[in-house]
């Protein structure tokens, strides 16, 4: 283990600097979708794949990502995912076409995000000790729920006023700026060789999870539904046989790729059910919303993720209250309090679409959405990691964010789907000459906010007849009819959750961010 750091916070600001990049890039490009469209001759069915693949490939990987540590070196993957990183952000930057932008978007970028992530936690614990330790894990956390709060209204600026494609550079000079600083972060020496990875173990795991949420995305055609089961069904076998093989290797005394016996624990499943289906909620939201608001109601991607702020800002504000109330009161009830004011933005929501629905009307529901997910996210986090050992931190840490992109992932592809089904092809054909009557998105002129606030109030202008006005508002009900169920099974899990925690547990509680 390397001494710890004589380098004061630089640390910190390097690997914020990374954790900010990563955050804001899941939410950015959701407030420019129809700009991608029409910029790529794309259809919205190919913008949907890259964004759910985004984070299909940061799950798919994190768990292998987390095991190169051991065997590079915490620094050197660090560092070799900011590269990877940077070398995407240039390709997607200068695309052309929706190949491109998949490339060097959802797969180079997700590929250096999976080796990055896992390493910022554990280059914070080795690097400071004690109440420094506790404070730079806050900080980092405060920046994970800042920059989902100004992702959207930084995408949606650039996208308005200049291009989407600024905001791919604005995160190559956070790249540039991280690398040359980059020997200030501490070097932790390699703890294992290659001959210890479990390598089948990560085929299984990453393949597994990649054709589970690719099979999900075929359903948005019927003409790929019989790929799409055959695509699941692998994706399930993959994934138990992967179980099975981590339980075999632990009784074997083989070093597992995942010590899958974390799951015996009862709070340590409940919380990360509830962790993913709250990444569930926020990953298909953040897609169906600019989705509607700029297909239909036609505002532009700045009015777009203002729209979405109220959402952010429940997020942010409810986060920093998690350390005062978790010494007030049992998780299972702060849990099931954030689902229930989640669900009660689902309902809201899932009620008031209809031909004469504006922005405003939406914005209650937005916000209740994001108070939920404030509570839920710090707490279960605290859940999964006060259950763990300490030698078993960093494994939990890896299931932790498996399942924030798989939920994410997931939550963008089904409710995606559902929406693209609902409406008949009406918003599933997606080109770049199907966009609403009354659009102002992508005009990059002194009125765009002017004519973006007027549609503020606007009830919904399809342009193509009543029936087509009731289908797409039908298919929006339909979606949130399912985050509500999914909310509701996330509702149980958290009251399944035991009831009095360890001793463990309670220290935990107190301290983990």
């Amino acid at each position: 283990m390397a001494e710890k750091s004589k380098n004061g916070w630089l640390t910190l600001i390097i690997v914020t600097l990374s954790v900010f990049t990563i955050v804001i890039d899941k939410t950015f490009l959701n407030v420019a979708i129809y700009t991608l469209i029409r910029d790529l001759s794309t259809t919205i069915q190919t913008i949907q794949a890259i964004i759910a693949i985004y984070s299909l490939v940061m799950a798919s990987l994190m768990l292998f990502g987390g095991k190169l540590q051991d065997v590079f070196g915490r620094r050197k993957t660090f560092l070799i995912g900011a590269s990877i990183y940077g070398v995407g952000t240039i390709v997607a930057a200068l695309s052309i076409n929706s190949a491109m932008l998949l490339l060097g978007w959802s797969i180079l970028e997700g590929v250096g995000a999976a080796l990055m992530m896992p390493a910022t936690t554990s280059i914070i614990s080795g690097t400071y000790g004690g109440e420094k330790r506790a404070f730079a894990l806050g900080i980092i956390s405060s920046m994970a729920s800042g920059a989902g709060t100004i992702g959207p209204i930084i995408g949606g600026f650039l996208t308005t006023y200049y291009s989407w494609r600024y905001a791919f550079g604005l995160e190559l000079v956070i790249i540039i700026t991280i690398l040359l600083f980059s020997k200030e972060i501490d070097v932790f020496p390699p703890v294992i060789k290659w001959r210890e990875i479990d390598i089948l173990g990560a085929v299984n795991s990453s393949l597994g999870i990649f054709l589970l949420v690719v099979g999900v995305l075929l359903l948005n055609s019927p003409s790929t539904w019989n790929t799409a089961i055959i695509f699941l069904v692998i994706g399930i076998v993959l994934l138990i046989i992967f179980y099975l093989t981590q339980i075999r290797r632990i009784k074997l005394n083989k070093m597992p790729l995942l010590d899958i016996t974390l799951f015996k624990n009862r709070s340590f499943t409940l919380g990360n059910i509830t962790r993913l289906i709250m990444n569930f909620t926020i990953g298909g939201v953040t897609f169906v919303i600019p989705v509607f608001l700029q297909g239909v109601i036609g505002t532009n991607p700045l009015i777009t993720g203002l729209t979405l702020i109220p959402m952010s800002i429940g997020i942010f504000t409810m986060s920093f209250t998690a350390g005062k109330v978790s010494t007030k009161m049992q998780p299972r009830y702060i849990l099931s309090i954030g689902f229930l004011a989640s669900l009660a933005g689902s309902i809201y929501l899932s009620l008031i679409f209809s031909p004469s629905t504006t922005v405003i009307d939406m914005i209650p529901g937005v916000l209740f959405l994001g108070i939920g997910m404030g509570i839920v996210f710090p707490h279960s986090a605290n859940i999964i990691f006060a259950t763990a050992r300490r030698d078993q931190q960093p494994d939990a840490s890896g299931i932790l964010n498996t399942g924030i992109n798989l939920g994410s992932s997931l939550g963008t592809a089904v409710l995606g789907v559902i929406l693209i089904l609902g409406s008949f092809g009406t918003l599933g054909g997606g080109s770049m000459y199907d966009l609403p009557v009354n659009s102002s998105y992508g005009q990059n002129n002194s009125h765009a906010l002017y004519e973006g606030i007027t549609t503020l109030n606007m009830p919904i202008s399809y342009g193509n007849g009543v029936t087509g006005d009731h289908q797409k508002a039908n298919a929006m009900k339909d979606a949130f009819n399912v985050v509500s169920l999914m909310l509701i099974i996330g509702l149980i899990c958290a009251l399944l959750i035991p009831r009095k925690p360890t001793k463990h547990e309670e220290h935990c509680v107190t301290t983990h961010i």
